[in-house]
């Protein structure tokens, strides 16, 4: 989809606009305020339509300094309608997102504009802050340590800027709240969401967890590491091919069990032990430090892969977290128990209208229809691309890679020419730069440790003679302008051919491939592209076939240039089939979850807001309730009883999300048995959740019947219920070495290629 049926309407705008040039402030406030603008329909209406986007050009020239193009109000037509919209990198997404946000604020609607971080959302709300202002339009922004009332306030405004991942623990932990005063109540309307693409595809299955204190402590992982620490690879493990799977040998568990004492682990008294030998194997073996995650004030800190950064707020589930603690020699955090969690996906499906932007939304439109109920379409570029995409250049050998981007780097710089040079992992952009550092070529770098600095070195990689070497670039929100931040030496440095952006190899998605190769040609500047891989690449030895694997040994250096692209791209094409299939699976069985959530945040409102626990538990304890009411009164006892059912809906849903973990975890074995795995969870969910209120209205009885008179008003505490003392909230990222099922199938599977069908 184009937008061009929305032309005519941008066309009606630019008519209109010699017209609101004449408008004083208070005279353009005014004509926004009568606009009768609808929004959330595929068909806008022209007339009004065409008002609000001359309105809102005049309001953005005059408060920050940017005419909007008819490409950015065709943008804002997508918005307004609820598309995903495709933008290129440079041409203006913010102002795009807060045209649209203040259009759908003047529609009557609340507006959420979500962006990946709280740098972006400070940012984005104070520079559009004066747009909202001309035009009546109140705005907030919230932030992961913005306090209580300060996020009320903020919700309470037209337009938010927010972390996806604040909103979503704002919403859980109103959840737990017992009055309406304790909420911070988002609204759930209308939003638009930076870099779409990359929250609601790459993130989409991420839980987002609100914990609670336990009693008690993290597993004790330190004899675990110890002994793993001890392990000889290959004689006491082996890693699969696929990097994605460690296991113990005969010898290796022959091993531990004697330095255990001569136990077998099998055992069930030993199966803890022997689960922390085995998350303490994989955090020894397949997750890796400035790859995986940064050791940075003692503590853990995970990078998301798909950005380069740090990913604050996320962690791996407790027992993989412990144990990466103890091979960091670190001190445990805190174990907890879960008490509510919602996937990203989930999140976003809340709003009544969906909208997003993002450099690269066409490749994944039909993932966002069949997830979302959300069309794309692409807005073409202000001016013509002018940047050249050269063909890879693909090796055999890692150290060949690494010789020929430093010989062109080097090359580049010596011209003058600006050069980004986009890595994949914290680790490799280290060990790239110290290469033309050491040549003498100073060198910039940009990654999970330093990304405070990412604005001021994002912003300078288009200076002349600039190297930059950064992580992934999606989601960085700042432009590279060539002659620098203030393109004084704009001419100077086109006249080297533009700005230059280099890729160490093909990332897991062509999507994120294009995000880099976008920050060069930014608005019809000259520039070039061009990316280095090596046959050694992860891309290439995790997802080539055995006969992909088989001829480029066989060939090696005759391998054909044509056949080094053709499985490069088959690679690339299998790791992106994968990422979606596991986006599916794991949507199938969050189904069934999602519904259970939805009933009972339900009746827990119902509960706040009716009689229905008073009837439920009268009728249970009928002779009880009226002895309490008539030395009480009614309200008091009310109150009581509906503070106990709220506490015992929470614990009755607590263990409920344990019971169902429990069963995914265990639900592989079913394809052994000929089942449909998420057929039988569905079953199996549905089973667990019968009865959930019929037990909670039983205990909140049980509990009231064992009640004094005395005892009613009194806090929960005192009667001896307690909530968590402290809760938090964090992200579980993916597992780094995949789920148990995943692994067991896997398993399964090259056991039936190798042994049965003879094909490995």
């Amino acid at each position: 989809m184009s937008f061009r049926r929305y032309l005519p309407t941008v066309l009606d705008a630019n008519g209109r606009e010699e017209r609101m040039r004449t408008l004083d402030d208070d005279a353009l406030r005014a004509e926004a305020a009568t606009l009768g603008l609808r929004t959330g329909e595929k068909r806008l209406l022209r007339e009004e339509t065409a008002r609000y986007l001359a309105v809102a050009r005049e309001a953005a020239t005059r408060t920050v300094g940017l005419r909007p193009f008819d490409e950015q109000l065709l943008g804002c037509c997508g918005l307004l309608s609820g598309h995903a919209v495709e933008m290129d990198t440079g041409e203006g997404k913010t102002l795009v997102g807060a045209l649209a946000a203040a259009g759908f604020a003047l529609a009557g609607r609340r507006a959420h504009v979500l962006s990946v971080n709280d740098y972006l959302a400070e940012r984005d709300a104070a520079w559009m802050g004066p747009f909202f202002d001309l035009l009546g339009v109140s705005v907030g922004w919230i932030g992961q340590h913005t306090p209580h009332d300060d996020r009320r306030n903020a919700y309470a405004c037209d337009v938010v800027y927010a972390p996806v991942s604040e909103v979503g623990f704002d919403m859980l932990r109103d959840r737990f709240t017992v009055t309406p005063g304790e909420r911070v109540a988002p609204l759930f309307d209308a939003v638009v969401v930076d870099e779409v693409d990359a929250v609601m595809i790459d993130e989409a299955m991420v839980p987002l967890v609100l914990a609670g204190s336990a009693e008690h402590m993290a597993d004790e992982f330190d004899h675990a590491t110890a002994l793993v620490e001890a392990l000889v690879p290959e004689e006491d493990f082996t890693i699969d091919a696929d990097q994605a799977t460690v296991s113990l040998t005969d010898d290796g568990l022959d091993r531990l069990e004697a330095k255990l004492g001569g136990i077998n682990l099998y055992d069930t008294e030993h199966l803890g032990m022997f689960t922390r030998i085995n998350l303490a194997l994989h955090a020894r073996v397949l997750v890796h430090r400035d790859v995986d995650y940064l050791v940075t004030d003692g503590k853990i800190s995970l990078i998301n892969t798909t950005r380069g950064r740090v990913a604050h707020l996320q962690r791996w589930p407790d027992g993989l977290h412990a144990a990466l603690e103890a091979k960091e020699h670190l001190p445990a955090s805190a174990a907890g128990v879960i008490l509510d969690q919602i996937t990203i996906q989930d999140l976003l499906l809340q709003y009544e209208t969906r909208a997003g932007m993002s450099g690269t939304v066409t490749a994944v439109a039909e993932e966002l229809l069949e997830f979302y109920r959300l069309p794309a379409g692409r807005v073409e570029r202000h001016e013509p691309n002018r940047r050249i995409d050269a063909p890879d250049t693909i090796v055999l050998t890692e150290d060949e890679k690494i010789a020929a981007i430093v010989h062109d780097v080097t090359a580049r710089h010596q011209a003058g020419q600006p050069v980004l040079v986009g890595t994949q992992s914290v680790s490799e952009s280290e060990a790239l730069a110290a290469r033309p550092d050491a040549a003498g070529v100073p060198v910039r770098v940009l990654n999970a440790k330093n990304d405070a600095q990412e604005a001021e070195i994002v912003a300078r990689a288009g200076e002349y003679g600039a190297v930059t070497i950064s992580t992934q670039m999606s989601g960085r929100g700042t432009d590279i302008k060539l002659g620098g931040p203030d393109g004084r030496d704009r001419e100077r440095v086109a006249g080297t051919g533009g700005l230059a952006v280099i890729a160490t190899g093909r990332y897991p998605s062509r999507r994120l491939d294009a995000q880099l190769r976008g920050r060069s040609g930014r608005q019809g500047d000259p520039g070039i592209s061009r990316a280095f891989l090596s046959v050694e690449d992860d891309l290439i030895q995790l997802h080539a076939t055995g006969r992909m694997l088989t001829r480029i040994a066989r060939e090696q250096d005759t391998l054909p240039t044509a056949t080094r692209q053709k499985i490069a791209d088959q690679c690339q094409s299998i790791a992106e089939g994968l990422r979606t299939d596991r986006h599916r699976a794991t949507w199938v069985y969050n189904r069934a979850i999602a519904a259970q959530r939805t009933t009972v945040l339900a009746h827990r409102e119902e509960i706040i807001d009716s009689t229905v626990a008073d009837e439920r538990v009268e009728a249970l304890i009928a002779e009880h309730w009226e002895q309490l009411v008539s030395a009480c009164g009614l309200d008091p006892v009310s109150q009581t009883t509906r503070a106990v059912a709220l506490f015992f809906v929470d614990e009755q849903w607590v263990l409920h999300l344990t019971t169902l973990q429990e069963i995914r975890d265990g639900i592989h074995l079913r394809a052994l048995g000929g089942e449909k795995p998420a057929d039988e969870f569905h079953r199996l969910a549905l089973r667990e959740f019968h009865g959930f209120f019929d037990r909670t209205y039983q205990q909140t009885a049980d509990f009231i019947a064992a009640l004094s008179s005395a005892d009613i008003g009194r806090d929960l505490t005192e009667l001896g219920l307690r909530r968590p003392s402290a809760t938090w909230t964090y992200m579980v990222t993916d597992d780094p070495y995949g789920n148990p099922g995943d692994r067991f199938i896997r398993r399964i599977g090259k056991f039936v290629r190798s042994k049965v069908l003879n094909l490995e």
